[in-house]
């Protein structure tokens, strides 16, 4: 006999479709809602670390998105004078290893469609306004409807949250200054590429362009292209028009310019505005709270969407650890374990990331210049090479050391 739990999914991203698949998969009864009519991922490309491709695994989707992907086994940055600040090969962490830029449609499409076919229930348009946790259920309810009670209720509705504040944990989301906009654009006559690559100057400009695979709109291989961009800034730059943005692009990165040609109009660029949540706890009895809703962070070390999945795996592994019959207090008891797996991982990459934010995207002098100075220095040293590596494929658990398993 097993317990068969009533689960409401609110907010439909990667964590959120992940957390569905894997949950239905169980023979739980999973109902998600999303406040778009039309579900669909914001931005560009993202960065699979190992440690997503090992979620992605589990989810039983990597065969897929490896074919959609493409690999990436190099980082590397450049500052104007062609001095290398980032400069990190995946083979020096383990041998075989890599990252994979992939278009967010292309995972967003996979989880959807899994999601689906597993059965999961889909309330798209649906704003869940309010969220009451009772002894024995969580109701959910919109402006026009109080819907029944479930047994537990996954908040996943990103870093703007709503029903996060509702859970009565304790939550700190502060937007960053910077941010950045984004392009998807075609790479089918540039060849292949497997490395990411950045330019700098100083820490007030920052290009970036990341293999990403196939652009599922178009069904060409692609690059995403990230420019990043003060907040304040954003509306003058977009005013400026399109030449005056090339022309800044490509003082930086001259090379580029087959690219940037392929951007017409600023309405071809995606803003997006980074925010850093840190939460302390992330369960209630009967309500959890994962993906960027607790623990959004800024792309600078590329884990969002990795962290997402590996709490949607981690999720499903300490219900399913409880046992066949999962009752309130059980299943309370899975919702602390999932906390305390779960939390010295992402405090450290929302720490890691918050601390290096500064020395790519601020206004600040001196720590770019040591930037400079040591940070593709530090990569070569014995000493540092395996924090910088563990830190970049996603493995580390935390500052006094230690991998992931992900055997």
């Amino acid at each position: 006999m097993r317990t068969v739990l009533n689960i409401s999914i609110i907010g439909a991203g990667f964590a959120g479709l992940a957390s569905a698949l894997l949950l239905a998969r169980q023979g739980h009864r999973v109902q998600v809602f999303e406040k778009f009519s039309n579900p669909q991922p914001v931005g560009a490309g993202v960065l699979i670390q190992p440690t997503g491709l090992w979620a992605m695994r589990r989810l039983g989707i990597e065969s897929a998105m490896l074919e959609a992907g493409a690999k990436v086994d190099w980082l590397y940055g450049v500052n104007p004078r062609g001095r290398a600040v980032i400069d990190i090969h995946y083979k020096n962490w383990r041998a075989g290893s890599y990252g994979l830029g992939l278009h967010r449609g292309a995972l967003f499409d996979a989880l959807w469609i899994a999601c689906i076919e597993a059965g999961v229930v889909v309330h798209a348009g649906v704003t869940i306004d309010a969220l009451k946790e009772l002894a024995n259920g969580v109701v959910l309810s919109c402006r026009t409807r109080t819907f029944e009670a479930v047994d537990l209720a996954v908040i996943s509705d990103g870093s703007h949250s709503t029903t996060r504040v509702q859970t009565g944990l304790a939550a700190r989301a502060t937007p960053y200054t910077w941010g950045a906009l984004w392009a998807v654009v075609s790479s089918a006559e540039l060849g292949k590429s497997s490395t990411l690559l950045q330019w700098y100057r100083s820490a007030h400009q920052m290009l970036g362009v990341m293999p990403t695979g196939i652009d599922p709109n178009t069904g060409e291989s692609s690059v995403s292209l990230f420019w990043s961009l003060r907040h304040d800034q954003h509306q003058k730059v977009i005013a400026q028009g399109i030449d005056t943005w090339r022309k800044e692009v490509l003082a930086l990165a001259p090379g580029i310019e087959p690219l940037t040609n392929k951007i017409n109009t600023m309405s071809d660029l995606t803003w997006a505005r980074y925010y850093d949540v840190v939460m302390g706890s992330y369960n209630t009895p009967r309500c959890v709270v994962i993906g960027d809703a607790a623990h959004a962070t800024s792309p600078q070390l590329g884990q969002g969407t990795n962290l997402a999945l590996l709490d949607a795996v981690t999720l499903a592994d300490c219900l399913k650890a409880q046992g066949s019959i999962l009752t309130g207090p059980t299943l309370e008891l899975a919702l602390k374990q999932y906390n305390t797996l779960r939390k010295g991982h992402i405090h450290f990459y929302g720490q890691a990331s918050r601390f290096l934010t500064p020395f790519f995207q601020s206004d600040w002098r001196l720590i770019p210049w040591m930037r400079d100075l040591f940070l593709a220095q530090s990569a070569r040293l014995s000493i540092l090479k395996g924090v910088n590596h563990q830190t970049l494929v996603g493995v580390r658990k935390g500052w006094l050391g230690g991998e992931l398993d992900l055997d």
